[in-house]
């Protein structure tokens, strides 16, 4: 059963109405706070650009979504890593047998 609750999502001047698992509504509002920060880093660090703050939105999503892909790619190694070293001691325990 559907659980989904409407929820208004603020990221930079903009409000975004969404409807979400009610048990993921605090992992969409720290999702915001965190780009939010990202944004607010981003505005100080190019405060005299006067860049948009639709770009500086765009900025902290795109960081934050690299952060995200690094993270995934250092966990995928870490499983090959593990998966190798136990394949590579099943190898020595069938050759020792």
């Amino acid at each position: 059963m559907d659980d989904k609750v409407r929820i208004i999502i603020q990221i930079g001047d903009h409000k975004h109405p969404l409807f979400v698992d009610r048990n993921e509504e605090p992992i969409f509002r720290e999702a915001a706070r965190l780009v939010n920060g990202r944004i607010q880093a981003y505005a100080k660090k190019y405060r005299a650009s006067g860049l948009p703050k639709d770009y500086l939105a765009a900025f902290a999503s795109l960081d934050i979504a690299a952060r995200f892909v690094r993270q995934d790619r250092d966990s995928n190694a870490e499983a090959a890593e593990a998966s190798l070293k136990e394949l590579a001691s099943e190898i020595r325990d069938y050759l020792s047998n």
